[in-house]
């Protein structure tokens, strides 16, 4: 289902009103936007926040782990760790960060234009050379053609995870002959459309690869990104590596024009657990690490030759997911009780130590869209004693069993999630029992709707749209997949109407009426809280960028000093 400046005073502060009005959809009729700073990095404005480097160095392998599986490497199917490295191997038309609204990276695209709100011409980058491959792919440019046969592969299957944003806006789309225009018309104005287009969902990969048996997908991959997948690297549950695209199209012109990437290659390791990863970034196995609160931050940062590369909020959460679908959660007081057996602030002080905030229906990364803290400690506050009355004017007597699904795993710190909301459930008039599953099976659990109540992990939302569309009947992915909404036509239509609002202040008291209309019904998709991320690189991880979120993947102008 799939993380762009999070600036450091976020800490401090909600994302202003200016900044995220900002990131809204469609532009005014007419706009063209081009790169400003073409092969640098394709901003057209202040682009990421970087620290004091020195002079590039060519080489090394940079050493990255994480506790996340690798489902697979194919782009258009992959919920896991292989996310985070699409961005390397592949191409996107354009990103926008969420964050930073200003900053666009053109990439497939150097220019976009639209003549009106449901229109978008999009020019090809001429160069963008696929790296060497054993794959049968030719070393040529990417164009147009490539990006058609892509989004027809996520239209057309089922299982891809952009598959509803493709056939819900994409009411045609056709690469000219030449394969150096690109152009889609949505059915309507549609808020989030650039932001779709640069999520890993929308990564086009060369479309040999999109021909013949896919099965190749699953292990390898190449494209016109700065790396590809290194022939037989990938070893199911133990990592990946890929190796510096010689062709790269992008140079540093704050380096003589030098030909990115300046890395030889990037080392991904599955190390499952919290310990074993930090035991990893303090031997230099690992050359990052996510640190779980500020204390830890601190700690490392004073004990080691390391530094905070960034202090960014979060856009994943654990959720509280009720399939309506299954009895008793088809009753609007139910949920209501396990919305208020939430104690945020317990999960903030155990779990976090001030370094996370409580979320709404819409989390709180996306600034302004979320509603304001005061109006969310009514609408949704901590009660027990009123869970314990809803359950029984439902007509259920004390406690009410339930079986909650779940999976085992330190992702998302998702097992220390677990005594909490046991505890929390048992307050408020629950008996719950456990349904422990690994993540594959808790995986195909979710998605086929095989619970009634799930304690779940979800991916980057870096919008309001999918916590929004989790409430429509189609769920949030279309075709029911993983929830199926309250089953509300007038739900439905609300939360439909917002997406074609392309007013900046329009647009968010639309999503600010639709989440009162959620919890007007009785939600059934509860966010816990959203944290900080602490990035910590050892010091010789030079000019890393941070301050656009995801869309710093895109971006390797960054070295190695080892």
């Amino acid at each position: 289902m799939a993380t762009s400046s999070y600036w450091n005073r976020l800490s401090r502060q909600r994302i202003s009103r200016r900044r995220v009005l900002a990131a809204t959809g469609a532009g005014a009729a007419g706009l063209a936007i081009a790169a400003a700073c073409g092969d640098s990095g394709g901003s057209t404005a202040t682009g990421p926040t970087r620290a004091a480097a020195g002079e590039p160095i060519r080489g090394g392998r940079f050493q990255l782990g994480t506790s996340a599986s690798i489902d697979t490497l194919d782009p258009h199917l992959s919920i896991a760790a292989g996310t985070a490295l699409f961005p390397r191997i592949y191409n996107l038309l354009v990103a926008r960060s969420p964050l930073d609204p200003t900053f666009f990276y053109y990439d497939l695209a150097e220019e976009m234009e639209t003549p009106d709100e449901t229109t978008w011409i999009f020019s090809i980058r001429p160069g963008v050379r696929i790296a060497p491959n054993t794959l049968g792919v030719p070393e040529r440019d990417m164009d147009a053609h490539d990006l058609f046969e892509s989004f027809e592969r996520i239209r057309t299957d089922p299982l891809a995870n952009g598959g509803v944003f493709v056939n819900n806006w994409f009411a045609s789309h056709e690469a000219s002959d030449d394969g150096m225009t690109y152009t889609v018309t949505n059915p309507s104005p549609y808020a989030w459309f650039i932001f779709n287009l640069g999520l890993f969902t929308s990564m086009t990969p060369p479309r040999e690869l999109l021909a013949g048996d896919l099965e190749k997908l699953r292990t390898s991959g190449v494209g016109g990104g700065a790396f590809s997948v290194a022939e037989g690297s990938y070893k199911e549950g133990q990592g990946v590596a890929l190796n510096r695209n010689p062709s790269y199209y992008r140079t540093d012109p704050t380096n003589n024009n030098a030909q990115l990437p300046y890395v030889d290659g990037i080392d991904m390791s599955i190390i499952q657990d919290r310990i074993g990863l930090r035991a990893a970034f303090q031997s230099k196995q690992t050359h990052s690490y996510f640190a779980a609160s500020q204390a830890e931050a601190d700690e490392l940062v004073g004990d080691y030759d390391v530094h905070v590369g960034s202090t960014e909020p979060s856009f994943w959460f654990v959720s509280v997911t009720m399939n309506v679908d299954e009895p008793p959660f088809d009753i609007p007081d139910i949920r209501r009780a396990v919305m208020h057996s939430i104690n945020r602030q317990e999960y903030i002080d155990l779990i976090y130590q001030e370094g996370a905030q409580a979320n709404g229906i819409v989390h709180w990364p996306v600034g302004d869209y979320a509603l304001p803290p005061e109006e969310l400690d009514e609408l949704q506050k901590y009660d027990p004693e009123l869970s314990k009355q809803l359950i029984t004017e439902a007509g259920f007597d004390l406690p009410l069993k339930l079986k909650v699904v779940y999976p085992i795993t330190q992702i998302q710190e998702l097992d220390s999630h677990v005594p909490i909301f046991l505890k929390q459930m048992s307050d408020a008039g629950f008996d719950v029992d456990e349904d422990a599953q690994d993540i594959g099976a808790w995986i195909g659990t979710y998605t086929s709707k095989s619970y009634s109540i799930s304690l779940s992990l979800n991916q980057i939302y870096e919008t309001p749209e999918t916590p929004l569309d989790f409430h429509h009947s189609s769920g949030p992915l279309g075709e029911g997949l993983y929830a199926s909404g309250l089953q509300d036509s007038a739900i439905d239509a609300e939360i439909d109407a917002v997406k074609t609002i392309t007013d900046p202040e329009a647009l968010v008291e639309a999503v600010h009426e639709v989440q009162r209309s959620i919890y007007a019904a009785g939600p059934m998709f509860l966010p816990i809280v959203s944290a900080f991320s602490r990035t910590l690189y050892w010091n010789f991880v030079k000019n890393y960028p941070s301050g656009i979120g995801q869309t710093q993947r895109l971006i390797n102008d960054w070295w190695l000093d080892l």
